[in-house]
Parts: C-alpha cells; structure tokens; sequence
C-alpha cells in the first residue's frame, strides 16, 4: 500500500491510500479554503478508494460556506458508493456545526471517549 499526497493547498490536504482518502483540514476554513476544500472531497475518487477519514482536530475556524462543504461531501460519499467518517472534530468546527444545528450531518467515528465530537469538547475544558 503506498501514499501519496493528493492536494495540499493551504489547510487542506489529502493522502491516497489504496483502499481509501485520508483528508487533513487545519487553520481556518474560511473562503479562500473552499476550492481545495471543494476539489478534495467532492470529486471523484479513485477507484477502489471507497473510504475517506477527515481529520478536523487542528481547524480553528470555519466559515458557513465551509461548513456546507463538510456537510455536502458526507452526503457526495454515500451517493458515490463511499463512506466519510471524521476522525477528529476541533472544538470550532464542533461549536459551528451545533450553531447552524447540522452537527449530526457530520458522521463521526467513536473515539476514545466516547464521539469524536465529545473527545473534542473534552480536550477544549
């Protein structure tokens, strides 16, 4: 299995692997991030490549536009045959997803403490 990186533009980047994306999002998620953020997880996949892990832990802001995208490539994934799943969720991007009332848009993986989401809000206190 190789890696290789796909995009690394500003705070996004992402890594094919041969079964699936891993995604890195840090930094602000403003709108100078929506191309990259676009281009990384709503567009096509390599075949094979059915799951993506977005890591999210490092995001110290997001604009809505951003948060529409996170929101979009979950529902992009199930449609493609994929599966997207966060790893880690930062307390910003947690705080902005509870704001706009979509927080349950955002599939998360169970994390040490229980939801990703929890495990965020946790190490923020």
């Amino acid at each position: 299995m190789s890696t290789m990186t796909a995009d690394a533009l500003g705070s996004v980047s992402a890594s094919v692997l041969a079964d699936g994306i891993v995604v890195r999002l840090s930094g602000s998620l403003d709108v100078a991030a929506l191309p990259a953020l676009r281009s990384t997880l709503l567009s096509a996949r390599p075949n094979g490549c059915d799951d993506i892990l977005v890591d999210a832990g490092f995001v110290t802001e997001v604009h809505e536009r951003a948060l529409a995208v996170l929101v979009a490539a979950g529902a992009w994934a199930e449609q493609t045959g994929g599966r997207l799943r966060f790893a880690a969720m930062s307390p910003a991007l947690v705080d902005t997803a509870g704001y706009f009332g979509v927080s349950d848009l955002l599939p998360r993986l169970p994390g040490p403490g229980g939801r990703a989401d929890e495990v965020a809000l946790h190490q923020a206190r």
